[in-house]
């Protein structure tokens, strides 16, 4: 057969397939580049936006489509951004492959991120301060689940770690000497169970790191390795467990942390809009309090890029509100 003939037939071959068949191949590169936990999310994000048009024919898939579906998708802003970065991703793989001759997603319009008042009010309302902090323990639960998941609240306040992280978080990795935590390590549960956990490499190469710890950290530590040591179970090398020896489900803490929340009943907070990464947030907010510089935040957190510390930093708190009044109030010229 000629050379011509060949490509006649390869480029007609081509024509027929479906997004299924050329998204399958993709999976199987994607999976290759990108963390288990990783690629299970990614997968669902664009699962949802193709699942429309899987069975057809990738050559007949216009940009019209993409764009009705984000115009009626009620996924906020930030989540649509993240969807069509991914699927441009799909896209130019499909390019390079040689199985279209352009890409549709380059043609979609997204609207922009209207910041309204309640936008602001609501990102500023996502953290802790310290006094809305003591609010919330007195609040805390006292059943022996709820009592091991107020240490890892707590803990999580005073450390800035990821969930995953904090629960990755074994006795090797304590220095006691040093009043130190190495954070090595990531727990996976959304490729997986939390049962059958995996543990991974942190989320960067930045948030491998080693975070001192202060004086009610290691109390925390202490009252945990008493409980631990009742309990017969396999998972005996880590912190955060309940009473059945298994790691503490991400999803019973962020319902824990509402369930807190909605008898706290703190001022202009939202009980529904809590979860374990708020945490994360008052630790940063924390430390801005604290007079903390921002690149020495990003070190103790693990952020590799300085507009997110950015973000949580800027949202001032009502003690430095109050202290800048204090300090114009005592200001002499």
């Amino acid at each position: 057969m000629l050379d011509y003939d060949v490509e006649a037939v390869n480029k007609k071959r081509l024509q027929t397939l479906t997004v299924r068949e050329v998204y399958n191949e993709y999976k199987e590169f994607r999976k290759q580049e990108l963390k288990d936990s990783t690629y299970y999310k990614q997968n669902l994000a664009m699962e949802k936006i193709f699942v429309e048009i899987l069975d057809k024919k990738i050559v007949n898939i216009s940009s019209s489509y993409f764009q009705r579906y984000f115009m009626t998708s009620k996924n906020s802003i930030p989540y649509k951004k993240l969807q069509k970065s991914l699927v441009n991703l799909f896209f130019k793989f499909s390019v390079k492959m040689g199985v279209i001759d352009f890409n549709p997603i380059e043609n979609v319009e997204l609207p922009k991120h209207r910041k309204t008042i309640e936008y602001i009010e609501k990102k500023r309302a996502k953290f802790f301060s310290k006094d809305e902090m003591k609010v919330f323990k007195k609040s805390f639960g006292t059943s022996p689940d709820e009592v091991r998941m107020n240490y890892l609240i707590e803990f999580m306040y005073l450390t800035g770690l990821r969930i995953g992280e904090a629960l990755a978080l074994m006795w090797e990795n304590i220095d006691f000497e040093e009043n130190s935590i190495l954070i090595k390590y990531n727990i996976d549960n959304h490729s997986v169970s939390i049962k059958d956990f995996k543990l991974t490499s942190p989320k960067t190469l930045d948030s491998f790191r080693r975070v001192s710890i202060n004086n009610r950290c290691l109390e925390i530590l202490c009252s945990l390795k008493k409980m631990n040591s009742d309990l017969d179970v396999k998972n005996d090398k880590f912190i955060f467990l309940n009473e059945r020896g298994n790691l503490i489900y991400p999803q019973l803490l962020n319902k824990y942390l509402k369930k807190v929340g909605k008898k706290a009943n703190i001022e202009n907070k939202n009980y529904h809009d809590f979860s374990s990464h708020m945490l994360r947030h008052s630790h940063i907010s924390l430390l801005t309090e604290l007079g903390v510089p921002v690149k020495t935040i990003m070190e103790r957190v693990g952020h590799k890029d300085e507009k997110t510390t950015l973000q949580i930093y800027t949202h001032v708190t009502k003690n430095m509100k109050d202290d800048v009044v204090e300090k114009m109030n005592n200001l002499n010229i």
